[in-house]
This record gives C-alpha cells, sequence and structure tokens, in this order.
C-alpha cells in the first residue's frame, strides 16, 4: 500500500497539470489575390519567387487534389521549380492518421519558399525563410518524405 500512494497521488498531480486552459489557434489569413498573375523567375530568388509560390499553392489549394505530398510536390514542379531542391511532410503521422497539413518546400541558395496547406479547410500559407542546418541547407526541420518519383 505504501507504493500505490505515491503512485495515486502521482496522477492527481498529473491531473491537476493537465487541467487548465485551452489555447486557440490563431486566425490564418490567406494571402490576398494578386492584381496581376506573377510569373516564375527562372535563375531568381525566392524572394522574387514567392508570389509565384504563392499562387501555385492557392491554385492547388482551390483544385479538388487531394492534400497529400507527391500531388503538391508535383503541382510545384509542374509549375517550374526544381525538384530536386524539395522537401515535403508525410501524408500520415506516425500513429497512422491522415496528417492535419502538408508542408512543402524549395530551397531557393540560402532562402527556402515554404508552403503549408491544411487538410480540413484547404486553406494555405507561403513564406520565404532562410534555410537551417549546419550547412544552411535544410528547409524542413525533422524527418522528410523521400521525393522519389
Amino acid at each position: 500500500m505504501g507504493i500505490a500512494l505515491p503512485l495515486l497521488s502521482g496522477c492527481s498531480l498529473i491531473q491537476g497539470v493537465l487541467e487548465g486552459p485551452t489555447p486557440e489557434t490563431p486566425s490564418r489569413e490567406t494571402p490576398p489575390a494578386p492584381e496581376a498573375p506573377p510569373e516564375f523567375v527562372p535563375g531568381g530568388t525566392a524572394e522574387q519567387n514567392l508570389p509565384y509560390f504563392t499562387e501555385v499553392l492557392r491554385a492547388y489549394a482551390a483544385s479538388t487534389q487531394p492534400i497529400e505530398g507527391q500531388p503538391v510536390v508535383d503541382a510545384v514542379a509542374d509549375a517550374g521549380f526544381d525538384r530536386a531542391a524539395m522537401q515535403v511532410s508525410f501524408d500520415r503521422t506516425q500513429t497512422g492518421l491522415v496528417a492535419d497539413s502538408i508542408y512543402v518546400s524549395v530551397r531557393i541558395g540560402g532562402d527556402c519558399l515554404i508552403g503549408q496547406l491544411v487538410s480540413e479547410d484547404r486553406s494555405f500559407v507561403a513564406q520565404n525563410e532562410p534555410a537551417v542546418g549546419p550547412n544552411k541547407d535544410i528547409c524542413l526541420i525533422g524527418k522528410t518524405r523521400p521525393i522519389d518519383w
């Protein structure tokens, strides 16, 4: 019984920690559509190509294509971006559930175009961020899906 008591009191401590306010998810603002359609800038910087990358994701989000890595990568590559410079997240979580969102990136020099497509409402965001890692050549941190198709 002496052992059971500390375990039970530990459980009540955990329960007290888990109770509390529920964080709210910040609202996402879909980037406004540009007045004139942006164009791909071959050999351009990530900053120069961000408007075009954003429009590629906007078109994909508005389509009926599934929010999955392979078709997202294919759409970005078909738009002119280098598939070899891309990273994409997995379609499923480690527990086998459908991923809430798909992340796709394209490294251009020392910068990254990073996009997120949300499965639930097909919203998206796109941004330009510096590459990370010891060699400054990684856009998405963690294990990503091999782009081998």
